[in-house]
């Protein structure tokens, strides 16, 4: 076994103090070492190692606590190999002699090193929690031990290697404490600007989606040979990145201040846009943090934020309840042995990106059971456009089609449903784009969190043109989870919720003139009177005019 690499992953040194005693205590007592759990994963194993033993006492005035107790006549630990080869070359003077000397934290780590490759037979172990989720290592005589994790046993988790070197003349609890880094994914709401952890939020095809990810610096003083910090971003098919290796499309913002960024110097990237399966793409950034810190271009605690930029692509699946669609996931690799190549790995942290569809009816006003076919509309989110302008054909296909949204037709035909929304890269194919929407009971994909506004060029036959856009939103919460919970759709302002992510748009029929009886004829009486009634009173007044000229 390689005992260099056990004592090497020393985390947490505690300075080992002496001072005088009067009281001899038993020398049978034992005592535990009770480990906190609560920062660290279940699968643990934790080894002992007593490295100093002798005799304990304690002050006259009373036993004390675990200061207060000192040992005297100090020997060599059980712990310690003293006939290993080399020992007496490392270790000239007495155990006694040698913890004299240890009277900083940087001593005591100096001697860890040092007395690793000697380490003998390990006391005791524990890999298991008790009630209260700490590990717990009992049946220990006095004497100073070393407490570490086993070897090989977190490989790839997340979690660090820690060890103690510690007092024991009193029951003792060690707090891990070590530099394992944190990672946080999140998303912007392009509307409000705000930062999403949940992934709440809904782009229409073809906006360019920010994410940007959290890292924290961790304290790399143990690792002079180097730590490894690697930022793994894996997005599906339904993003496009923006990122590349000539990092102009990233930036790395040292706690957010935007005025103070990491240059490219200190960090690498690699790009694999097709993934290994062909139905992702990822990129690895790469940070020099040991030189970053070195350089004081940003210390142990800053918190990196990293940002960059996908565009949502005609890959995109769309929104469906309880199906995880266009997710960027990002990982954090971290050194987690100072003495090894091990590393470990947070947890993946993921965000989604919804595209909205709706299923839109064209309805008789009367009877909106009856769905009407031919009706023509535009889609914009300009709710300022006149159809006056658009300069529309017969067919109520607009001339000018500024400020209206491209729509692709999937299924082949450029002028019939379903429809999603165009991307850049549609347009320029120029294959199957079309301005105009045929309604009857259609489906439109691909909408973000925006107003919309569907104006009729050409009403179904025997209906009145609508005078005015229909308007419509999509709407998510902050609060709420897309994977379980529906999005909803307000018309026309309405407070009603829409939560099928449908809605039906009303027609009138044109108003009509009966042929003969019945109230027209009866219309036409009234109307009638009423001009021989005025034609007798202009007749009347002309001529009390012509008298009063006389």
């Amino acid at each position: 076994m390689n005992k260099t690499s056990k004592l090497l992953s020393l985390l947490l040194v505690l300075t080992i103090v002496f001072s005088l005693s009067v009281t001899a205590l038993a020398a049978d007592t034992t005592y535990s070492i009770t480990v906190d759990g609560s920062g660290t994963v279940a699968d643990h194993t934790f080894e002992a190692y007593q490295i100093f033993k002798g005799d304990l006492h304690a002050p006259a005035t009373g036993e004390g606590g675990n200061t207060s107790k000192i040992l005297s006549n100090i020997v060599w630990g059980t712990g310690v190999n003293t006939n290993a080869e080399g020992f007496a070359e490392a270790f000239p003077v007495s155990a006694a002699a040698t913890a004299e000397l240890l009277t900083t934290v940087e001593q005591a780590r100096a001697f860890a090193k040092k007395i690793a490759p000697f380490l003998s037979d390990v006391h005791t172990d524990c890999s298991t929690k008790d009630g209260s989720g700490n590990y717990v290592i009992s049946g220990l005589s006095a004497g100073y031990y070393l407490v570490k994790d086993k070897d090989n046993t977190l490989t790839g988790a997340n979690d660090f290697y820690t060890a103690y070197l510690m007092k024991v003349v009193a029951n003792v609890t060690a707090t891990p404490k070590g530099e394992k880094p944190t990672l946080e994914k999140q998303i912007q709401n392009n509307n409000t600007g705000e930062w999403s952890t949940t992934g709440n939020v809904a782009f229409q095809l073809g906006d360019t989606v920010n994410f940007r990810i959290i890292t924290s610096v961790p304290d790399v003083s143990r690792y002079p040979n180097g730590y490894t910090y690697i930022v793994h971003d894996t997005m599906t098919v339904g993003f496009t990145s923006k990122v590349t290796t000539d990092k102009t499309s990233v930036s790395i913002v040292i706690d957010n201040d935007p005025t103070d960024t990491l240059a490219g110097d200190y960090y690498t990237i690699v790009l694999n846009p097709h993934g290994d399966t062909g139905e992702t793409s990822h990129f690895d950034i790469t940070i020099n943090i040991s030189q970053a810190i070195a350089d004081g271009k940003i210390q142990p605690g800053d918190k990196l934020y990293i940002n960059y930029a996908a565009v949502l692509n005609e890959k995109a699946d769309f929104y469906q309840v309880g199906q995880k669609h266009n997710t960027n996931t990002a990982q954090l690799e971290y050194s987690n042995n100072p003495n090894g190549e091990g590393t470990g790995k947070t947890p993946e942290s993921t965000v989604n990106a919804w595209s909205l569809p709706a299923i839109i009816r064209k309805v008789d006003g009367k009877d909106n059971t009856k769905i009407l076919n031919g009706a023509k509309f535009v889609l914009s989110r300009n709710p300022n456009l006149k159809v006056s302008e658009m300069q529309c054909d017969e067919n109520g296909v607009p001339a000018v089609t500024t400020g209206l949204i491209a729509l692709f037709a999937p299924a082949g035909q450029s002028s019939t449903a379903p429809y999603d929304i165009a991307t850049a890269d549609q347009i320029t194919a120029g294959e199957h784009i079309t301005y105009v929407i045929e309604l009857g009971d259609t489906t439109i994909a691909g909408f973000g969190e925006h107003d919309y506004y569907l104006y009729e060029t050409k009403a179904p036959n025997g209906y009145n043109l609508l005078a005015e856009p229909v308007k419509f939103t999509f709407h998510t919460s902050a609060t709420m989870d897309l994977l379980t919970d529906p999005a909803w759709i307000t018309l026309n302002d309405s407070t009603i919720k829409l939560t099928g992510m449908n809605f039906d748009i009303a027609n009138n029929s044109g108003a009509t003139l009966p042929e003969t009886g019945g109230i027209g004829t009866t219309l036409f009486y009234v109307i009638g009177a009423l001009l021989v009634v005025g034609a007798g009173v202009l007749l009347v007044t002309k001529k009390r005019m012509g008298k009063a000229d006389n």
